[in-house]
C-alpha cells in the first residue's frame, strides 16, 4: 500500500459514508474482449461531438482577451477596467443559472436543453458585434453568462452516464479539450479576423463577435443533430429513428457495464430538489473540492485574459500577439493528456491536482520576477511557461471530485458548484489586473503568485484529509476481521 501522504487509492464508499449500493437488477456480464471496442468507439462518437460544443462556449467566453488588443475601448470610449465588469457580469450570470440549468436537464433530457443553450448564448455572442455604448456591452455580457450558464456540468454529469468511475478521469480532460483547443485555436482565428479591421465600415473586435457567434451558430445545429440522447441509446436526431450508431449487443454492453460499476445510474433522468442541494452544500468534503477550485482558478482567470495584452506590451503586434497566445495552450493539451492518463492508471487524483498547482505557483513567480530588460523572445518564453499548465488543477479537480460522488442526486449538484466556483473565480481575477498597473501589471502578478501558494496549501491539505480517513477506515476494517 502506498504511503504518500495524497494517496487515496485505497478510498472508498466506507471513507465518504455512502449508502449501501441497490441491487444489480439481476445484470450478468456477459461480455469480456468486447468491452474495449465499445468503450474507444463511445469514445470516437461521444466526447468529439461534446468537445466541439465546449469549443464553442469558450470562443465565445473567452474571446474579450482577443478583443482587448483591437479598439473596443476606443470605440466604445471606456477603459479595461470596465471591460473587465463585463467579465464579471458574464461570470455572474453564469453562476446564477449553473443549479437551475440542472434541475432543468434533469426534466427535459440533456439533448434539447444543451442544444437549445448552444443556440441561445450563439445568437447573443453573434449581436455583440453590434453593441456600441458601455451599457449595451454590458447587457450582452450578462445574457451571455446567463445562456451558457450550466453547459459545463450539465455535459459533464451527461457523460458520466456513459462511463464507469474508473475511466472518468481521462474522459472529463479529453470533455476539456475542447475548451483548451478554443483558446488556442480561436487565438488564431481572432489574429485572422483583426486582418479586416474596416472592412464594411466594422472594426476587427466587431469581425471577431460576428463570426466567432456564427460559428456556434453552425456548431449548434451539427450537435443537435449528432448527440446521442442517453446512454445505450445511439439514434441521433440526424437518423431519424432509421439507424443508431450501436448494434444491439453494443447498446447492452454500453448500459449494462455502467450499471454493474453503479447500480444507481439506472434511475436515468433524476429529480434534483431542495433537499438534494442542501445535503451536498453541507458535505465539508466537497465544499473544500468547490474552495480549492474558486482559489487556484482566480489567479489564472487572471493571467489568462490578459496574456495577449502582456505579449503585445512586448513589441509585438495584436496580430501576432493573438498568434503566440496560442502556443502555450497547445502545449498545455499535452500536459494535461498525461496527468489524466495517470490519474486513471494509478487512480491517485490528489498528487497530480497538486502537481500541476505547483507548476503553476512557480512558472507564476518566474513570469513577476523575471528580467525586464531581457529579449523580446525571452521574456515571452517565460509567459509561455506560465500558461503551459492553464487550468489543468481545475480540470483535474473535477475529476477528482466527480470520482467521490455517491448519488446521480450528488455528482450534478456537486458538478454545478464546482463550474460556479470556477465562474466566481472569474469575477475576483477579472479585477486582478488594473489599467494603472500596464504594461508591466506587477501588482497583478503579484497577486497571482500569492493567490496559486494559497491554492497549494488548500490542495495539500485537501489530500491529507483524505489520507487519513483511509487510515482510519483501514484500520476500522482490520478490527472488524479480528
Amino acid at each position: 500500500m502506498s504511503e504518500g501522504i495524497l494517496d487515496e487509492k485505497y478510498i472508498g464508499e466506507q471513507v465518504t459514508s455512502s449508502p449501501p449500493s441497490e441491487p444489480d437488477h439481476g445484470i450478468v456480464k456477459d461480455w469480456d474482449e468486447e468491452e474495449s471496442a465499445v468503450r474507444r468507439k463511445v469514445d470516437f462518437i461521444l466526447i468529439p461531438i461534446l468537445a466541439v460544443a465546449f469549443f464553442a462556449l469558450q470562443m465565445d467566453r473567452g474571446n474579450i482577451s482577443a478583443v482587448l488588443t483591437s479598439t473596443i475601448t476606443k470605440d466604445l470610449n471606456i477603459t479595461t477596467n470596465q471591460i473587465n465588469i463585463g467579465s464579471q457580469l458574464l461570470s455572474a450570470g453564469i453562476v446564477l443559472s449553473e443549479i437551475p440549468s440542472n434541475i432543468i436537464m434533469q426534466r427535459i433530457g440533456p439533448r434539447i436543453w444543451l442544444s437549445g443553450q448552444l443556440f441561445a448564448w450563439g445568437l447573443v455572442a453573434t449581436f455583440q458585434a453590434f453593441v456600441s455604448s458601455f451599457p449595451a456591452y454590458l447587457v450582452t455580457r450578462i445574457l451571455l453568462g446567463f445562456c451558457e450558464g450550466g453547459f459545463i456540468p450539465c455535459a459533464l454529469y451527461y457523460l458520466s452516464t456513459w462511463y464507469k468511475k474508473d475511466e472518468t478521469s481521462l474522459r472529463t480532460s479529453l470533455f476539456f479539450y475542447g475548451q483548451m483547443f478554443a483558446s488556442a485555436t480561436s487565438s488564431l482565428i481572432s489574429a485572422g479576423l483583426l486582418k479586416l479591421n474596416g472592412a464594411c465600415g466594422m472594426e476587427g473586435w466587431r469581425w471577431i463577435f460576428l463570426v466567432e457567434g456564427l460559428i456556434t451558430l453552425f456548431i449548434g445545429i451539427v450537435f443537435t443533430l449528432l448527440v446521442p440522447p442517453s446512454a445505450g441509446d445511439g439514434r441521433p436526431l440526424i437518423a431519424g429513428g432509421r439507424w443508431s450508431y450501436f448494434t444491439e449487443r453494443e447498446s447492452h454492453i454500453i448500459r449494462n457495464r455502467v450499471l454493474l460499476d453503479d447500480p444507481r445510474k439506472a434511475t436515468g433522468h433524476i429529480q434534483i430538489t431542495g433537499k438534494d442541494i442542501w445535503q451536498t452544500l453541507k458535505q465539508g468534503r466537497i465544499m473544500q473540492h468547490v474552495f480549492l477550485t474558486l482559489v487556484s482558478m482566480t489567479a489564472f482567470q487572471g493571467i489568462t485574459q490578459y496574456t495577449p495584452s502582456m505579449i503585445k506590451a512586448l513589441g509585438f503586434d495584436a496580430v501576432k500577439a493573438n498568434a503566440l497566445t496560442s502556443v502555450p495552450v497547445y502545449c498545455s493539451m499535452v500536459w494535461l493528456v498525461i496527468l489524466s492518463y495517470a490519474c486513471d492508471k494509478t487512480k491517485h487524483r490528489g498528487p497530480f491536482v497538486l502537481l500541476a498547482i505547483t507548476w503553476n505557483v512557480i512558472s507564476y513567480a518566474c513570469l513577476r520576477t523575471s528580467n525586464p530588460h531581457a529579449s523580446q523572445w525571452h521574456r515571452y518564453g517565460v509567459i509561455a511557461i506560465a500558461n503551459i499548465s492553464y487550468c489543468s488543477m481545475h480540470i483535474l479537480n473535477v475529476g477528482w471530485l466527480s470520482f467521490y460522488c455517491r448519488t446521480p442526486q450528488e455528482r450534478s449538484v456537486a458538478m454545478a458548484l464546482v463550474v460556479m466556483a470556477a465562474n466566481c473565480a472569474g469575477i475576483a481575477g477579472s479585477q486582478i489586473f488594473r489599467t494603472s498597473d500596464a504594461p508591466k501589471y506587477l501588482h497583478g502578478l503579484t497577486a497571482s503568485v500569492s493567490i496559486a501558494g494559497v491554492s497549494w496549501v488548500l490542495c495539500l491539505a485537501l489530500g491529507a484529509q483524505y489520507y487519513f480517513r483511509r487510515e482510519k477506515a483501514v484500520a476500522t476494517d482490520d478490527e472488524a476481521k479480528n
